[in-house]
Formats: structure tokens, sequence, C-alpha cells
């Protein structure tokens, strides 16, 4: 714990050192560098990003891979380094604990990830998709609760007391942002092969110096890829739900009024029809079981919806019978009109005409909270799991952020990237988590 506490005390510092005149410029710079081309890309206003951050709480998730490439940076031939700066100044206020995790930030590069395999609440076995090599195990308490093997994260992986951590800075990566992540880094790589090829007098470059110059070069890659593709997910138009014959889906309940006195014809006839099997309790519940034409070509960007009975063919409906009414139900207004004109003409002298209410996938949703429910949807429709950004995120943010960046807190809520001031907003988006609990062991 102590160990813990001296690694906030460093990471804090460090914070209050780049608000210092001679930093405040560059970190501006560098959160620049990765927040304005996201901006431009989507044509948001800086305001307009900040509100998007705030909103759906990517600030305090950014923060960690935004300040950890701000102080890893390697200086241009007559700059310096943030973290070599301030342990020549103020390096003696620090314990050797936390000068030594310092000093593996300065030296750590953003890479990605496959989780190999988890062991939940110990640690997780690692794939560097960039660099290669065999899985590493990394030791990580709460961050490991949510992951599942093939999950892919953005981290900077640490060596500290002879066992591998993940620093603060960590990004869940969906499959298909990854693999365009992949992309980008190996054009990366292919340029800054060919530029260096033409450098005169050169000597070659060691495999691991050229990895670490990549990574670098390629850190705002990581965000601008990351967070456009969580941007345009929100924004983009729920998928159009079908059902299994390709009808859109559209929730429907019919109800047949009838006279108590016909209700034992009702269910003899019911008995009768083929297409409809009575529950097994003797509930006078029915499901409708059509017959099965296969599935037709689905509708471009749709996801079809299909309700199976008993490993059977998709079934058509439900009908119910209620103590005035008879209540059929299906998901799709062409079953409804099918579904009632059999109804209707094998029970027309026991049944009055149906009235019939429908409720739309988007009206269902505005009922069970439109943000959670709507991106839900928007995520099942591109193959993401729905848990990893809520789960991994909170566990894997590391707990000396959270400290600092309250700590750091401003009172004028200004842009993360107009001011150096940069962590009040971001700290807001964290409060809810101050009781989550998450760190390294």
């Amino acid at each position: 714990m102590s160990r813990q506490r001296d690694t906030d005390k460093a990471i804090r510092n460090l914070m209050h050192w780049a608000e210092r005149p001679e930093w405040a410029l560059e970190q501006i710079s560098v959160f620049n560098a990765h927040l304005a081309p996201v901006g431009e890309g989507l044509g948001y206003s800086q305001d307009e990003l900040d509100r998007e951050l705030a909103e759906h709480g990517y600030g305090g998730m950014l923060f960690g891979i935004l300040f950890e490439d701000f102080i890893s940076r390697d200086p241009a031939p007559d700059g310096k380094n943030i973290i070599d700066d301030y342990l020549k100044h103020r390096g003696w206020r620090e314990s050797v604990h936390g000068r030594g995790y310092l000093r593996l930030l300065r030296n750590s590069a953003l890479s990605l990830y496959e989780v190999a395999g988890v062991s939940r609440g110990f640690h997780c076995d690692v794939r560097d998709l960039v660099r290669g090599g065999e899985p590493v195990r990394v030791h990580e308490h709460m961050g490991t609760q949510n992951l599942v093997q093939w999950d892919r994260i953005a981290a900077r992986m640490l060596k500290l007391d002879g066992k591998y951590i993940f620093s603060g800075g960590i990004l869940p990566y969906p499959q298909e942002a990854a693999q365009s992540l992949l992309k980008a880094l190996h054009d990366t790589r292919k340029k800054l092969t060919k530029t260096l090829s033409r450098v005169a007098d050169k000597q070659a470059m060691p495999p691991e110096a050229l990895d670490r110059l990549l990574l670098q070069e390629a850190c705002t890659a990581f965000t601008r890829i990351w967070l456009t593709h969580n941007l345009e997910l929100l924004r983009a138009p729920l998928p159009k739900m079908v059902n299994s014959d390709s009808e859109e889906l559209v929730l429907t309940e019919s109800r047949f009024p009838y006279d108590w006195a016909n209700r034992n014809d009702i269910i003899e006839r019911l008995a009768a029809a083929s297409e409809w099997e009575r529950d097994p309790t003797g509930e006078p519940i029915w499901t409708w079981l059509p017959k099965y034409q296969g599935a037709g070509k689905l509708p471009e960007q749709s996801v079809s919806i299909q309700s199976f009975h008993k490993g059977q063919p998709p079934m058509g409906g439900t009908l119910e019978l209620l103590p005035k009414t008879l209540m059929f139900t299906t998901n799709s207004l062409e079953r409804t009109e099918r579904g009632k004109e059999i109804l209707t003409a094998f029970l027309h002298d026991l049944v009055g005409p149906p009235l019939t209410k429908i409720q739309t996938p988007e009206q269902l949703m505005a009922e069970s909270g439109p943000d959670r429910v709507a991106v839900s949807a928007k995520r099942t429709a591109v193959t993401i799991d729905p848990e990893i950004s809520a789960g991994v995120v909170r566990d894997f943010l590391d707990q000396h952020y959270r400290h600092c960046l309250a700590a750091s807190r401003s009172s004028n809520g200004l842009s993360i990237w107009k001011t150096t001031k940069c962590a009040a907003p971001l700290a807001q988006d964290l409060n809810p988590m101050t009781s989550a609990g998450c760190g390294r062991n």
C-alpha cells in the first residue's frame, strides 16, 4: 500500500510540474495532436467534442493515454523530457519506488495487446500484437474481472519489482477498430523504414528501437481511431431489425373480445388447429407455429431477431385466453394480419373484431432508457461486446490517476485541450468510479 501511495504521489507531483510555463504549451500541443483530428474529422467544434467526451464518460478514459504520451515522449535534439526535467530538479522529493515508476513510464510505449488467458482477480496473459513475442503475464486484480480471452486493449506495460503491470492509461479496443489500428501501424512502419533508409551514414537500428520509434510516432493513432470509432457508433442510426421472414420488427398486441360463455368452445377449436400448440402446463396459452418457409434475404444494414420454439422453426406468435379477451401477440405487422385472418376464420362466431396496439423497437428502447439500450443495440450490430467499455474501463483505470485528477481539479471547467488545467473536466467523469477499488496489485 505504501508503494501505491508513493506512485500516486509521484504522478501527482509530476502533474503539478506539467503546469509550469515551460511545459504548459507542450502539454496542450500533445493533447491537441490526439483530439483535434477527431473533432475535425467528425465535424465537431472543440466545445462540442468536450461535451461528447463528458457525456459518454470518455474524458477520464482518455486522460491517462494523453498524459502518458506527453510525459514519455523523446525530446527533440534541442529539447528535453518532462520526467527527466522533474527528476533532475525535484527527484529528491520522491521515494525510490516513486522515482523508479516515473523512469519506467519515461521509457514505456503504448501498444495493442490481445488477451491470451485470464485468471480472474489475479493476472492475465497478453500478447503484443505490434511487437510480437510470447504472451506475458500481467499481474492485475480488479482489471481481470471483466476481461475474457481474445479481448484487445491498448496499454503500457511496465516491469516493476520483477512483475509486469499496466500503467494508468488503458483503452478497451473493439475488434473492428483494432484491425484499423493495426493497418495504420503497418503503414507507419513502412514509412519509417523508408525514411530511415534514406538517412546518410546510417547505422542499422535495432528492432527494439524501431518498435519504440514506431509506437511513439503512432501514439496519436491509438486515440484517434478508438475515439472516432466510438463516436461514429454513437451517432450511427439503429440497424433495421427484422424477423425470420425479413419483415420489419414491430411488436403488436391484438385483443379479441369474447363472451365468457364461449370460453370452452374457443379452447376446443384451438385444440383442433394444428398450427396452435398449447402450453404443456395446461394454461390457456398457445404458441403459433405456422409452416416455415425458410429465412429470406436480409435487407442491408439489418439485424434478424428470431424466436424458436423447442428448437423447431421460428414461432409466429403467442395467444393467451384472458378473462374477457383473447390476446394475440407477434413481432411484425404482416404476421399480425396473417394471424388475425386465421383466428377470425375459425373463431368468427366466438370472438369480436380485434383491436391492435403496436410498439416499435425505438419506442420500447425509449421506455427502457434510450442511451443505454440504443448504444447496446448499435454495438450488437457491429459485433462488439456490450460489456467491454463499461466493465474493462472501469476496472482498468488505475487508481493513482483518479487520486491525481481529483487533487488537480480546477473550478473553471475549461476545455481539456484549451488549457493545461486539463484534469478538471476529466476528473468529473471519474467521480462515479472513486469507490470502484481498481488498482494494481
